[in-house]
């Protein structure tokens, strides 16, 4: 069980009690973020897991009674020792006590501190006989509020002209959160957003708040394992077919490339794009889980017309904006709905799924006519169906997916994870998604954008000669059989990744990290035909931190990114910072800080970096150009019900006398952000 110690492990020492200077979630979302930030878009919302992981602290997951669902959820646990912890309860019978965890194959004393916030044991979980008082009086509520906005003011609200594009809306960023619980297994949920230039109530947000979003989830009542009405997300084999919401990928965490499905959950996230608005229900005959789901909403399109005049959309829009008028035309422009059904089986360490649905849109998708557009989706409806399964045996964790969508292409996945000795264990992995391969809902592990024209084979290596010690490599080599965005040919590529971390006991540990990456793009020089030219990206990360006594603690960070392609100017950017995380063992205020310099050409060197923020708003901006980044969070208990979060942010360049472009440009050379967040629980 060497992967699953090694897993468990890495998490245990970052946020074991050596260092408090965090809470454990905090710590886990730092440490997603550092491994996949590079992979993911700049504006990924984590509030979804964050929120996952406090619930779970809160409501501890019961050993006697959880199928491995719950324990998926946390993201970090993987499936080989799920499939452990659920095996001994079956030959041993129920858990007495959470500590016999410790009786369980690759289990040490560091896991177990990681792992007990997190379970117990024989909770009551029938919501039979609940009434309307008990509802009201045992029920907790939680509410929080967030306003943030950017001091200076952006070209896109100086404009007045009401012929060209502006923001329609303030600069002011509102988010609102309110949360019921009853127990582990009933909660509502309800969000509420106002994105920087919306209107609020005013123009096409008359109703307040550009986003609403909310659902009521019930789970574990018999055969009823869970139903949601409202907005939800489904999760199913490694998200070739079906998966909203939060999903990782390919990073220096090694366990992100298989997919850890969730199945049912409520969708709890203030993305406004990846999920579902409906009902939907999982239900259990014996070993089978049964999902029938159906979903109806509208979605913001680009707006245009077929030949005969027909109106269309050319893409579906991603980001939830409605700040200008382009953005406000297209908002709600298709109308879709989704509905099918999952059925899994389920027997000790063996999982096979299947799952159909039809996604059909009120207008057709006509996309840009461009060649690399050749064997995109078109049309109003689209049929998708799936396999996978998942098996576990001494070792060795097994999983794959085929995914196709009728009348076009297929996406295949299969890999495994396995123990090759008690210090070193293998990962591997092999995709093919064929270049007519469709899904609206595709989250599969991918060099690209989607699972689609895309082959690749993924090796990793994990290596952990003693507890102090671990060392990653993976090598992912991909093909893109057909054109993409910037790449007017079938290309090419690799990803290399090494990394080596040292910890010291509680006190401190040190990471040293390379990557290299080739990929293929247009050639920039102007030439008489098409070409493409190899663009290499290097990267040589070091960093750590260190405790100082109970209260503080110390993190810091140097980093170098190379990037070299044909007929241009290579780049090499670094960037420093040093952060300092106060969090005294008792007392009601605590914050951290940051100070950093960094030095960019260009956008194609630019680096990334966690940055601590109030609550559910984990941050990762990009530094480039040249200057001084610095931050500065707060927090202060009022008692044990109201929390306030302070944040002031600043980039501040040098040489430069503007920031941005088009809209979002800024007068100066300094950018600032401030963020003011309060919550309830009561």
């Amino acid at each position: 069980m060497c992967f699953s110690r090694y897993i468990l492990f890495v998490f245990a020492l970052l946020a074991a009690r050596g260092l408090n200077a965090q809470s454990g979630t905090d710590l886990l979302i730092e440490r997603l973020t550092e491994l996949i930030a590079e992979e993911l878009a700049e504006d990924f919302d984590f509030s979804e897991l964050a929120e996952r992981l406090e619930f779970y602290e809160r409501h501890p997951i019961d050993l006697n009674h959880t199928d491995g669902r719950e324990l998926r959820e946390l993201q970090f646990v993987p499936q080989l020792f799920i499939d452990n912890v659920l095996e001994h309860r079956e030959r041993s019978g129920k858990f007495i006590a959470t500590l016999e965890l410790q009786a369980i194959e690759g289990l040490d004393i560091d896991v177990l501190r990681m792992l007990l916030p997190y379970v117990t044991v024989d909770v009551s979980r029938s919501l039979s006989g609940v009434n309307a008082r008990r509802l009201l009086n045992e029920g907790t509520h939680d509410l929080m509020v967030r306003y943030g906005r950017t001091v200076q003011q952006r070209q896109g609200y100086r404009i007045t002209d009401t012929t060209r594009s502006r923001y329609l809306g303030s600069p002011n960023q509102l988010f609102a959160r309110y949360r019921y619980h009853f127990g582990p297994d009933l909660q509502l949920a309800l969000n509420m957003k106002k994105d920087a230039g919306e209107g609020f109530f005013s123009g096409a947000q008359r109703y307040g708040f550009d986003f609403y979003s909310g659902s009521i989830y019930v789970r574990n009542q018999g055969r009823l394992k869970d139903a949601v009405i409202g907005d939800y997300a489904l999760q199913f084999g490694q998200g070739l077919a079906m998966w909203n919401g939060l999903g990782f990928g390919k990073g220096a965490m090694v366990q992100g490339m298989i997919k850890q499905a969730t199945g049912l959950r409520p969708y709890t996230s203030s993305n406004e794009v990846l999920f579902l608005r409906g009902g939907a229900a999982t239900v259990a005959f014996g070993r089978l889980l049964i999902t029938p789901f159906f979903s109806q909403r509208s979605l913001d399109g680009s707006r245009t017309y077929t030949a005969d005049g027909e109106p269309a959309v050319s893409a579906i829009g991603q980001t939830g904006l409605h700040r200008t008028p382009t953005e406000v035309a297209n908002r709600g422009a298709v109308s879709q709905r989704v509905y099918g059904m999952n059925m899994q089986y389920e027997y000790r360490r063996f999982r096979l799924g299947a799952m159909a649905y039809r996604t059909h849109v009120d207008k057709p998708i006509q996309p840009q006519d461009v060649l690399r557009n050749q064997y995109a989706f078109r049309g109003r409806s689209l049929s998708n169906t799936s396999v996978y399964y998942n098996y576990s045996w001494r070792g060795v964790y097994l999983f794959g997916e085929a995914a196709h969508s009728l009348g076009s292409g297929f996406a295949f996945v299969n890999g495994l994870i396995a123990s090759l000795h008690p210090h070193l264990s293998l990962a591997l992995h092999y995709r093919n998604y064929q270049r007519d391969y469709h899904s609206f809902f595709n989250q599969g592990v991918a060099e690209g954008s989607s699972a689609t024209n895309e082959q690749g084979f993924y090796s990793g290596l994990v290596y952990h000669p003693s507890r102090a010690v671990e060392w990653v490599l993976y090598a992912d080599f991909f093909r893109f059989p057909w054109l993409r965005y910037r790449v007017d040919a079938p290309s090419q590529g690799v990803d290399v990744l090494s990394q080596l971390t040292y910890t010291w006991y509680k006190k401190a540990n040190i990471a040293v990290r390379y990557r290299y990456r080739q990929r293929a793009e247009n050639a920039s020089l102007e030439l008489p035909h098409n070409a493409i030219v190899d663009v290499l990206r290097q990267q040589v990360r070091i960093g750590g931190q260190y405790k100082l006594n109970d209260s503080w603690t110390t993190r810091a960070r140097v980093e170098l990114a190379h990037y070299a392609k044909e007929g241009e100017a290579s780049e090499l950017g670094w960037m420093v910072y040093h952060d300092l995380i106060f969090k005294p063992m008792s007392g009601r205020l605590s914050g951290n800080a940051r100070i950093a310099l960094f030095g960019t050409p260009g956008y194609n060197s630019r680096i990334y970096a966690f940055e601590n923020d109030v609550l559910y708003a984990y941050s990762f901006p990009l530094y480039h150009n040249n200057g001084l980044r610095t931050y500065v969070n707060l927090r202060y208990r009022f008692g044990r019900k109201t929390d306030v979060w302070l944040r002031y942010a600043t980039f501040i360049y040098r040489g430069i006398e503007e920031i941005g472009s088009g809209l979002d440009l800024i007068e100066g050379n300094q950018r600032s952000d401030v963020r003011i967040q309060v919550r309830w629980q009561f």
